[in-house]
């Protein structure tokens, strides 16, 4: 609405400008009728600037208003909306800022514009009064013995001397009187000019006053406008700085957040890259220790198998051999195991030993074997009745 609003003043005033300058005074036909053209030609545009002179302070004192009052919309605003709708706020209220300081702008140029528009139509009149002032007396000096001379009497040439002598001795008191009338018409046309000259100045001086009366007035409504511009420039600056403030610490402190949470990233993967060679590295020790357990079963093995192979061989060669023999084979059947049996205890220390090493571990076993043992103990008995109803109703 502002900006229609301004749009329609601006072609008005633009259409009050080109009343203002096709307005022309019209070339002088006689002096008293330059005077009154002059002063008609000279009023007209004054009042035209006068008239767009208020009407822009008017607008400009609006438009400053409009500025004002958004700011304090938008202070409202700011302290009231939450901090994601405040950016979305700050960017319409600096469109509209821009825009305001803009049409502000245009006007105080347009306002300047008009006061040496002015003060140049003023300088203009001035120089063409003065002007057609000292063009009045030269004018009137120059019409007033061209009028005498065209109202002097024609004068007869006498023929004879007698008659010469009679003439120019009647004619000489009248050129006198004609001369003493001339002089004092003179005067007194020189006198009414200085009156009316006197009269001219004064009224300009009236209006020179009355001009700067109003250039006085105007200039004291400018410069309280441009301090109430100045403070409202102040307050918006001071309000800019908080909020680049704000916006600073809340900018460090995210950045701060944003720190700890990639430490603490970076920690939590590095704990995991230990975490990792660690069970890597156990589980190679692990398979190694059994490779090492069943290498040595192997060779154990290898060996039972050979001495086997000797005992059948020697058994087939001596089929009658003694009871002694007997007797020594039985007894390295049964070292032999009873070396299987310890090698099976020795694999299950070797792998029960892992979940023995410390407190927590052996606690956890034995947590687990007496869980298996109660739930064994306590698992119901399925009878063979029920064997016999579950397996129709499965099939």
């Amino acid at each position: 609405m502002v900006d229609l609003c301004n749009s329609t003043k601006g072609e008005s005033f633009q259409q009050a400008e080109d009343s203002a300058s096709s307005v022309e005074p019209p070339r002088p036909r006689s002096v008293s009728v330059v005077s009154t053209t002059s002063q008609l030609s000279s009023r007209n545009p004054k009042d035209v600037l006068r008239h767009r002179i208020f009407h822009l302070s008017e607008m400009l004192r609006v438009e400053k208003a409009n500025r004002d009052d958004n700011t304090s919309c938008y202070v409202e605003l700011v302290g009231k909306a939450d901090r994601e709708k405040a950016p979305s706020i700050r960017q319409a209220f600096e469109r509209i800022n821009q825009r305001s300081s803009a049409n502000i702008a245009q006007l105080e140029q347009r306002l300047q514009d008009s006061w040496a528009q002015l003060k140049k139509l003023e300088q203009r009149i001035f120089t063409s009064q003065d002007s057609s002032s000292s063009a009045t007396p030269a004018q009137q000096q120059l019409t007033t013995p061209r009028n005498s001379m065209s109202h002097q009497p024609s004068f007869s040439i006498p023929r004879n001397r007698t008659s010469e002598t009679c003439t120019v001795e009647e004619l000489l008191p009248s050129i006198s009187e004609s001369k003493e009338n001339r002089s004092a018409q003179e005067a007194s046309s020189k006198q009414i000019l200085e009156e009316e000259i006197k009269q001219r100045v004064q009224e300009l001086k009236a209006q020179l006053l009355d001009l700067r009366e109003d250039h006085k007035v105007l200039e004291d409504e400018w410069h309280k406008l441009d301090e109430s511009w100045k403070a409202d420039k102040q307050q918006m600056m001071e309000l800019l700085q908080e909020e680049k403030k704000r916006y600073y610490h809340l900018e460090v402190q995210v950045n701060d957040v944003i720190q700890i949470n990639l430490n603490e990233i970076t920690n939590l993967k590095h704990d995991l890259a230990c975490t990792e060679e660690k069970m890597v590295y156990q589980s190679y020790e692990r398979s190694r220790d059994i490779w090492e357990v069943l290498d040595s079963y192997q060779t154990r093995l290898a060996k039972l198998e050979m001495q086997q192979q000797t005992q059948q061989q020697e058994a087939m060669e001596l089929p009658q051999a003694s009871v002694y023999k007997l007797y020594g084979q039985l007894i390295n059947l049964l070292l032999t195991i009873a070396t299987i049996l310890l090698v099976c205890v020795s694999t299950i220390s070797a792998c029960s030993l892992p979940l023995l090493r410390t407190r927590w571990r052996a606690l956890a076993t034995l947590l687990v074997i007496v869980i298996i043992s109660a739930a064994w103990k306590y698992l119901p008995v399925i009878r063979q009745q029920e064997w016999r109803t579950w397996l129709p109703s499965a099939w």
